[in-house]
């Protein structure tokens, strides 16, 4: 996700400077360079000084990415005056992350929160510059490369209607309806940058789709209507620091310290890590979490992934379960030379690849590919817990016996009405299950109930594409096929 945020918005900052070379822009490349450099310079060294000061864990990309969004929505500057204010809001920024805080995560958008004290204290107002139809395109096709990367389309989309909808009442209202109006609010107006980049920022929106949908529609709606209160009038800065607070209570509200209380194999290159949180976690079974793990000389792939609680949410501890290989990231290699004591950071919890809140009267299919097993180890593990029944078959897919996790594990799941089916690509002499890949015949074999059934898939994105493909086949429809797939950092 850093890593694509960071492309776009470096685009973002060349585009700018090459619409500035060609005349495009009403801001010089030296007025655009100036800023650049002082607003990048005062987050960097402004990150480093708290780091110092406050021991906290932090990310210096972190700030340049901030710093990066500050540069995109503040004037550019050449004077001396306007370039220390450029500086103070980007302290400001980088100082609340570790002020306006709980438990080492910020509460609201960082620039959100220096743009909004900006423009109180009479420094400035956020001019939101890339707001402009030269830009629209790029912001258009930069931050769809965000949202699909994150996971938050919906949410986007939710937004982006939402504000049309405000602006197409207060026109209503006026009498004064036009097309010209729409296309300043989609083509020239900051709402994509907005939308995409800031207000999907992981830390400070709320896990699972049907919350985040509300949000971004609360946020469109409540950025377009014109509003002041004493001296602070309204923005979509200010808009975002509302949603925040508002929402807080639906987030993790914290970042986690994860103390590791046990390591073992369970499966070929196959590892479970028990951890003790540093705060008690309320998650749905299924859901997952960002895992931050900074280590020396961290690879391309960065210090932060995406793993699911593979434990039930009924305990106490939590459980990550990791498939290594031999020639793997610098994560899993730190990961896998883990032992007891040691600590990983974790924080963003998310996902939608839950259970109904009543199963009853409902019967399912699970399929899951190598490690995508995790999510069905939390879900039936909670199920155990709290002593629920289940109707359903899982196939577990792997290439050979030595990769299924937890097979014990899984038949003792018999007893609250799991069947599993292992379907093995690269089958022993011996083996008695299935062999190769789920197709048409196996399914109606154990399933001849099967367009009954709700669908759960879980594993990689190209696995995921071909089962989807094959249940919708099976006459399975589209809207009870549940997916959950991983990006496969190895």
């Amino acid at each position: 996700m850093y890593q694509v945020l960071s492309a776009v918005l470096v685009g973002y900052v060349v585009y700018g400077l090459l619409l500035s070379l060609i005349g495009s822009l009403v801001y010089g490349v030296e007025e655009l360079l100036l800023s650049l450099v002082v607003i990048v310079a005062s987050v960097v060294v402004t990150h480093y000084a708290l780091t110092a000061i406050t021991k906290a864990p932090s990310n210096v990309w972190s700030s340049v990415l901030t710093g990066l969004i500050i540069f995109l929505i503040f004037t550019p500057t050449a004077s001396v005056s306007g370039l220390f204010v450029l500086a103070v809001i980007s302290v400001i920024s980088i100082a609340s992350k570790y002020v306006v805080k709980y438990r080492n995560a910020h509460l609201v958008n960082p620039v959100a929160l220096a743009a909004v004290l900006s423009g109180l204290l009479g420094l400035a107002y956020a001019s939101w510059w890339v707001g402009t139809a030269w830009f629209a395109p790029v912001l258009v096709i930069g931050g769809l490369l965000v949202v699909l990367k994150i996971r938050r389309l919906p949410l986007v989309l939710a937004g982006i209607l939402a504000s049309v909808l405000m602006v197409f009442v207060y026109a209503v209202l006026r009498d004064s309806v036009s097309v010209t109006m729409f296309n300043g609010l989609l083509l020239a107006s900051p709402l994509w940058f907005f939308m995409t980049i800031m207000v999907t920022e992981p830390l400070s929106t709320p896990a699972g789709k049907r919350a985040q949908i509300m949000y971004g529609a609360f946020i469109g709606l409540l950025s377009q209507i014109p509003f002041s209160i004493g001296p602070l009038f309204n923005s979509p800065e200010l808009a975002l620091v509302i949603a925040n607070l508002l929402v807080w209570p639906m987030t993790m509200r914290g970042r986690l310290k994860l103390t590791c209380l046990q390591v073992e194999e369970i499966a070929r290159n196959t590892f479970a890590y028990t951890f003790k949180p540093s705060f008690p976690v309320r998650f749905q079974a299924g859901q997952y979490l960002e895992w931050a793990l900074p280590h020396q000389s961290p690879d391309g792939r960065g210090t932060r992934r995406y793993f699911t609680v593979a434990s039930s949410p009924t305990k106490k501890n939590l459980r990550l379960v990791v498939k290594m290989q031999e020639h793997g990231s610098s994560y899993k290699k730190r990961l896998q030379a883990f032992g007891r004591g040691d600590t990983i950071q974790a924080a963003q919890l998310a996902g939608d690849f839950v259970l109904p809140k009543d199963i009853r009267n409902k019967k399912f299919v699970f399929v899951a590919g190598g490690i995508g097993i995790t999510p069905f180890l939390s879900q039936l593990e909670y199920l155990k817990d709290t002593k629920q029944k289940i109707d359903a078959v899982l196939f577990y897919c792997n290439n050979t016996k030595e990769d299924i996790t937890y097979a014990v594990k899984l038949k003792d799941y018999e007893s609250i009405g799991l069947q599993t089916v292992h379907v093995l690509t690269e089958p022993t002499a011996d083996w008695s299950g299935e062999i190769g890949y789920l197709g048409v015949h196996m399914l109606r074999h154990y399933l001849p109930d099967l367009t009954d059934r709700l669908v759960y898939l879980s594993g990689p994105p190209g696995m995921i594409g071909t089962y989807q493909k094959l249940f919708t086949q099976c006459g399975v429809p589209v809207k009870h096929i549940k997916t959950d797939y991983f990006p496969g950092l190895a």
